[in-house]
């Protein structure tokens, strides 16, 4: 996979539920407005934005629901929360 040319581009690479290996991205762009975002894609899909610059909160709503899925995943397989 190619760099996106974000600023900040931050990839690590996983797997996706059947095995084969994805790169997921994260970094800071444009929307097509020319707005400052936060944007998560994963291998060559396209992007989605999880944050405006204008944002005043500390979470986003997509931030909240990773979080709830990973402790319901832990409560899920019996795994002490960190």
């Amino acid at each position: 996979m190619t760099t996106r040319g974000w600023y900040e581009e931050r990839t690590l690479t996983t797997v996706d539920t059947v095995g084969r290996e994805v790169s997921v991205t994260t970094g800071l762009t444009r929307d097509p407005e020319g707005r400052l975002v936060a944007a998560i894609a994963i291998s060559d899909s396209p992007s989605a934005i999880f944050r405006y610059a204008s944002d005043t909160g500390d979470r986003t709503e997509l931030l909240t629901n990773a979080t709830s899925t990973v402790e319901e995943l832990r409560r899920r397989a019996n795994t002490p929360p960190r």
